[in-house]
């Protein structure tokens, strides 16, 4: 191959230029490098609005769709929920009061019973043959008394016989009380009347004092009792509204007012006991130890502001919402800072911060910043 005079002219200028370009771009000034590309971008952005006034100006960004909701007052009311179980008044478990076998059961599951009535005996024949002989020596004492008397009304014998005689016999009578105070210990009485829900023991089984003998409901004097932190204790007091719900009467929510607030704090699970009594006709229908579900009222105002809890956004200082503002007649979001109070149902008590006039944007507003321009859904 053969090369003409010029070529290796070329091919040494050709790489001289590269070998000058290669060191230059890693010499070059910093500064100078900034202001060259500063100057490039004012060049581009000159001729960005040239070309955006020809064609009439920059696209512009349409509002971001939201929904609003005014803050008008309104009623709201907080409760607090916990849970309740069914007692009654005259509720009671009928013990023995004496130890020995039951001689007799007298009563069956569903028997109505008087206040009073023997519902089940226990063996008593030890004392039954005490008081046996203790009226046989208190009849001859009675007798001796008797002719002791009559002869002294007759100021026959001395005084000292007549009151030996007398004292016997009241002595006797004294003991044969007591003797028949405790036969009566072994008898299991009806504290009230009401309706056997069980009889527990069988005949014949041996008992002892306390053991339960009869389950004995008075079907009456139906209450809830439900147990509350010691937290509430300044908010709960008597007379409070309630709404109770009781899984095994259906689902419906029964009326209810608190009725006595206890005044002691369980040590143990610092809780103190509320009393509550159902309105209406259901009240008969309770059964000890039902399981209920009790709300009561801590917290009522007439005249509240009341917005979604879940609109309600917070930063390191604050809590705020976004409410729709004018500007340049233009509908933006704007910042709204408020302070809130009680929290129920999902909704919560704004107590400053908002007027009834306001447009809440209560639907997106998770997006949103200060100052976007939004368009208002149905408006």
């Amino acid at each position: 191959m053969r090369f003409s005079s010029t070529q290796p002219a070329a091919l040494f200028l050709a790489g001289t230029l590269l070998l000058a370009s290669c060191g230059g771009s890693s010499n070059k000034d910093p500064k100078a490098e900034l202001a060259k590309l500063k100057g490039e971008q004012a060049a581009t952005q000159a001729k960005i609005a040239e070309l955006e006034a020809k064609t009439g100006g920059p696209a512009t960004v349409a509002p971001t769709p939201v929904s609003v909701m005014n803050a008008k007052p309104e009623s709201f009311k907080s409760y607090l929920e916990v849970q309740g179980r069914v007692d009654f008044d005259q509720n009671a478990t009928v013990g023995a009061r004496a130890a020995g076998s039951l001689t007799s059961i007298r009563v069956e599951r569903g028997d109505r019973v008087s206040k009073g009535q023997v519902l089940a005996t226990i063996d008593a024949s030890i004392l039954d043959a005490n008081a046996a002989e203790l009226r046989t020596r208190m009849e001859l004492a009675k007798t001796v008394y008797e002719k002791q008397k009559s002869l002294w009304d007759q100021q026959i014998g001395t005084e000292i016989q007549f009151l030996q005689a007398k004292n016997n016999y009241q002595a006797l009578q004294r003991n044969l009380a007591t003797l028949n105070q405790q036969r009566a210990l072994y008898n299991v009485v009806a504290p009230f009347a009401g309706t056997v829900d069980e009889v527990l023991p069988k005949l014949g089984e041996i008992t002892a004092p306390g053991a339960p003998v009869v389950r004995l409901t008075s079907g009456t004097g139906g209450k809830i009792l439900a147990d509350v932190s010691e937290a509430y204790g300044n908010s709960i007091k008597a007379g409070d509204d309630a709404v109770v719900t009781i899984p095994d009467l259906g689902d419906a929510e029964l009326p209810a007012t608190v009725r006595v607030v206890s005044r002691s704090i369980n040590a143990t699970s610092r809780t103190f006991t509320v009393e509550l009594r159902l309105k209406g006709a259901k009240a008969a229908d309770l059964r000890p130890n039902m399981v209920a579900t009790v709300r009561i009222q801590n917290y009522n105002a007439t005249n509240a502001t009341v917005i979604p809890v879940d609109i309600v956004q917070h930063d390191e200082e604050n809590s705020y919402v976004y409410v729709v503002a004018q500007e340049a007649g233009k509908a933006v979001a704007k910042k709204r800072v408020i302070k809130t109070g009680n929290t129920y149902n999902g909704k919560v008590e704004v107590t400053s911060g908002l007027t009834a006039e306001d447009q809440v944007i209560s639907g997106g507003y998770q997006n949103l910043n200060e100052g976007q321009k939004v368009a208002v859904q149905g408006a």
